[in-house]
């Protein structure tokens, strides 16, 4: 980029190698302590469902998270820190992935020290790194597709695009969402006087094959399935009624994600890669840009109309940082100049601080807030119990639910060998052998619902069944040190028995 200089000041907690090493390794240390203390999130532990049977796609995502969690607990346990103890590591390495980064865009090392930092004080991986998530594989190979794009441009050689292809098909099996990353690459090398000769040459093409290879199994899983799981995700493209709320509600989740000082940083940095890349065509700067903004763009239209989930952009982490510490060598200047400056200096302890009290509020629950995500990683052992002692009273053979996040969580914590079986929706559970119908009939079965689904749940049993009673209700309780036990939600639950219709007793939705 014109007009760049090497980055002078860094930011506070990223003045060396030393200090930036130390603070991965402690940050590390925190959130694997975090891991193996906090209970499973819900798609956490429908994430371990899958894992136990594996397959070349899911109804929600693409199969990669299931094979991290199946490498994940084959060495750490069938336990929560087993589960994700590999994620954290990963969240780890993501300041590895950024420095390199850095440092093959711009040849600054002190530029890619400031960033391999930055990353670390994103809510991003302070908080989402002791969690594993479809975006935890995503992210990964996201960056290695970035690094080998890199090493097209800087070496040209052409063997770089199975480097390429390989990562962005690995991409694609983790999540969907990589497909923006296969448009950021046309649109790059489009837009690069100096790069369209590549399409000229067989490398690229031979990437692409390859590319399709590691996708193929998914591809044919959905054809299988009728489209399945991309019917789920790519409905989602398609216009609902306008809405113009989510927007600044998209916004503000990115603030708070990337953190405040750090999303300044973040929004600099695009800005002055967007700009050379719209001058100067050069190609880092391109590159950046056309694997950022064309995402953005589409969620920010998407917002237009629905609610935006702050999690899909995870994926430009690295490349939004990496912006970040590109904008450091084209620094503002006016009014923004002292803004930009405080931003940057203490961008990185502020938003370390606020991870590690967010990991905080998770386990000692640091103040009672009336809706709090975190509640969900609490409560489900002690209500397990309970659940499985009243079946077992009511003489119940199984246990039924009526949505995957309550059945992930009772398949993890309930005692005993009852069987736990989601009612509806049985698409999403094509990936494990049918349950027998013929004990499901004959018997009763306990239906756990949540409160916020309890009466659509028994309006779709009592549809189904000729016999439906309420036996009661247990709370799912979180018990903090500061506050005391306090409940999280009230399960319902239902005996129910003797289903119309034949096979396995299916009811219809409970939203």
């Amino acid at each position: 980029m014109s007009g760049a200089a090497e980055v002078r000041t860094l930011p506070v907690g990223a003045g060396s190698v030393l200090a930036v090493v130390l603070l991965v390794a402690v940050l590390t240390g925190v959130r694997l302590a975090a891991a193996g203390s906090l209970g499973l999130a819900a798609d956490e532990a429908y994430y371990r469902t899958w894992s136990q049977h594996l397959a070349p796609g899911y109804f929600d995502h693409p199969p990669m998270v299931a094979w991290l969690v199946r490498l994940s607990t084959a060495v750490g346990g069938d336990t929560p820190f087993g589960i994700r103890w590999l994620s954290v590591v990963l969240g780890a390495l993501a300041s590895l992935g950024v420095w390199r980064l850095v440092i093959r865009l711009t040849g600054d090392g002190r530029a890619a020290l400031a960033g391999a930092g930055l990353v670390q004080g994103t809510l991003f991986l302070g908080a989402g790194a002791m969690l594993v998530t479809p975006d935890t594989p995503l992210v990964l190979f996201w960056t290695l597709s970035l690094l080998a794009l890199v090493e097209v441009w800087r070496t040209g050689k052409g063997a770089w695009w199975l480097a390429v292809g390989l990562s962005v098909g690995l991409a694609f099996v983790s999540k969907y969402t990589a497909v923006f990353l296969g448009l950021g690459i046309l649109v790059w090398l489009a837009a690069v006087p100096e790069l369209r000769r590549w399409f000229a040459s067989p490398w690229p093409y031979a990437g692409g094959a390859l590319c399709l290879a590691v996708m193929a199994p998914v591809l044919a899983w959905n054809l299988a399935q009728g489209g399945a799981s991309l019917t789920k995700q790519f409905g989602r493209a398609v216009p609902q009624a306008f809405d113009p709320r989510f927007v600044p509600e998209f916004i503000a989740g990115q603030a708070a994600l990337l953190t405040p000082l750090i999303g300044i940083l973040v929004l600099w940095g695009l800005w002055v890669v967007a700009r050379a890349a719209l001058r100067e065509r050069e190609p880092g700067a391109v590159l950046v840009a056309a694997t950022t903004v064309p995402l953005v763009a589409y969620l920010v239209w998407y917002g237009l109309f629905d609610r935006v989930q702050g999690n899909w952009t995870a994926c430009l982490l690295p490349a939004s940082i990496a912006a970040a510490a590109m904008g450091a060598r084209a620094q503002p200047s006016g009014w923004l100049a002292p803004v930009w400056r405080l931003s940057w200096r203490h961008g990185l302890w502020t938003g370390v601080l606020l991870g590690l009290l967010v990991i905080g509020h998770a386990g000692l629950r640091l103040a009672p807030l009336a809706t709090d995500p975190t509640g969900q990683l609490h409560g489900w052992r002690a209500a397990a119990t309970i659940i499985a002692d009243t079946a077992r009273a009511r003489g119940a053979g199984a246990i039924g639910t009526v949505s995957y996040t309550t059945n992930a969580q009772l398949r993890v914590h309930m005692p005993g060998p009852l069987p736990v079986l989601q009612l509806n929706e049985r698409a999403r559970y094509t990936f494990e052998p049918a349950p027998d119908p013929a004990p499901l009939r004959a018997g009763a079965i306990l239906v756990v619902a949540e409160s916020r689904r309890a009466a659509a749940a028994e309006a779709a049993l009592r549809a189904r069944f000729a016999r439906v009673e309420r036996v009661g209700s247990v709370e799912r309780l979180w018990a903090s040190p500061l506050w005391g036990t306090a409940p999280v939600d009230r399960l319902a639950m239902y005996l129910v028995a003797e289903p119309s219709g034949e096979g396995f007793p299916e009811i219809g939705p409970a939203r």
